[in-house]
């Protein structure tokens, strides 16, 4: 099989819950040699529910591609064997002496994960993904005006430090000339550097419109109602949106006073003031079935998209064409499904070659191989 892109790297990863791992499960996905280090308790994410067999999905999903070991607390003696023999060390801020290590370790490449950041006066803090959501202002374009505040329900801050951490390593091994670097990666800013995008479209718009001033106020948008499911559209490229109106059989939008309204920037959840007329689309659509609904928009110039469930979405025909969901094998030879990797290059694939590992199930392996001499890539 032709190597991936990463074959000749090898990983150490000291960290748990989401952002670390999600990060070397990335360079694992790559092809690099992912050693998970964990101290006698074990990642916490195994005990998280939902659980297969005892170990929490979203530790199966996190910790793919790599090998397990089990070490005492720093400062221990196989940590740092460990690491010696490294090219890239992905730790969770304050667990080792990061400035010492790369003092005794000068060739590695340590990326530093962290809830607020390296410097400044909220370094060292507690924190977490639920914090970073907070004082980023992630959450306040979510839930409805008077009623409980609301999260995303996805680790963001969390993946998106991944995706940011992931890219910071490569960058430093195709700069890598012999000698190591320090990468500091925090939630916080990796969300804030997310939203900045939409405090820029706030200082000065040409026009005081657009989803990134109202969405403080609009509220959650779920899709229009048809007969058997929702649906999502887009009406922008339709001529005539009376005619569209006449052959949903919706004339009744005629006479209310919403209509100026309606006809001129409302339709599929996408215009200011779609959600003033929003009840206006459910009881026009809701005559229909999707597939009804859906021919009669399509023939006017517009977009449909179906509302999925998680089952009808990894069940869709696009998902199957794009490769989307891959099956891989557990340790008692059982399939199950799992996330492609996200790229494919077609010279050097990346693959699924193991699943998560159980707590030390390579200890000996590894163990082992700390008696050999270190490889070096310069």
């Amino acid at each position: 099989m032709t190597d991936s892109p990463l074959s000749d790297i090898s990983v150490i990863e000291f960290a748990e819950g989401v952002a670390g791992p999600m990060t070397a499960r990335l360079l694992g996905d790559a092809g690099a040699d992912v050693v998970k280090v964990e101290t006698p308790g074990g990642d916490r994410t195994r005990g998280w529910a939902p659980q297969i067999e005892g170990t929490g999905v979203a530790f199966r999903s996190l910790n793919r591609n790599k090998r397990s070991i089990v070490v005492d607390p720093p400062p221990s003696n196989d940590l740092f064997r460990l690491i010696g023999h490294a090219d890239v060390l992905i730790v969770d801020d304050h667990l080792v002496d990061v400035a010492a290590l790369m003092q005794d370790h000068p060739h590695v490449i340590v990326c530093v994960i962290s809830a607020w950041g390296s410097k400044g006066p909220w370094a060292g803090r507690p924190g977490g993904e639920l914090a970073a959501q907070l004082t980023s202002e992630a959450t306040s374009s979510l839930g409805r005006i008077g009623e409980e505040p609301v999260r995303l329900g996805a680790d963001h801050a969390s993946m998106q430090t991944a995706f940011y951490a992931m890219q910071a390593v490569i960058a430093a091994l195709i700069a890598f000339d012999g000698g190591g670097q320090r990468i500091d990666v925090s939630l916080f800013g990796s969300l804030i550097h997310m939203r900045s995008t939409m405090w820029a479209a706030l200082s000065n718009p040409d026009e005081w419109k657009g989803f990134h001033l109202d969405s403080y106020v609009k509220p959650p948008e779920y899709g229009y109602k048809c007969k058997e499911r929702r649906m999502y559209f887009s009406v922008g490229r339709v001529d005539d949106i009376r005619a569209l109106v006449r052959d949903l059989k919706m004339e009744f939008v005629f006479d209310d006073p919403r209509w100026p309204m309606f006809s001129r920037d409302t339709a599929g959840g996408l215009g200011r003031y779609s959600h003033v007329v929003h009840d206006l689309w459910d009881r026009g659509l809701s005559q229909w079935t999707f597939d009804e609904a859906a021919e009669i928009i399509h023939r006017h110039g517009g977009w449909v998209f179906p509302c999925f469930t998680y089952s009808e979405f990894v069940a869709d025909g696009h998902v199957e064409t794009m490769g989307l969901i891959v099956q891989s094998a557990e340790p008692s030879g059982d399939l199950r499904q799992d996330l492609r990797p996200p790229w494919q290059f077609s010279e050097t694939p990346a693959s699924i070659r193991r699943p998560a590992p159980s707590l030390d199930q390579h200890g000996a392996e590894i163990r082992t191989g700390l008696d050999r001499p270190r490889r070096d890539h310069t």
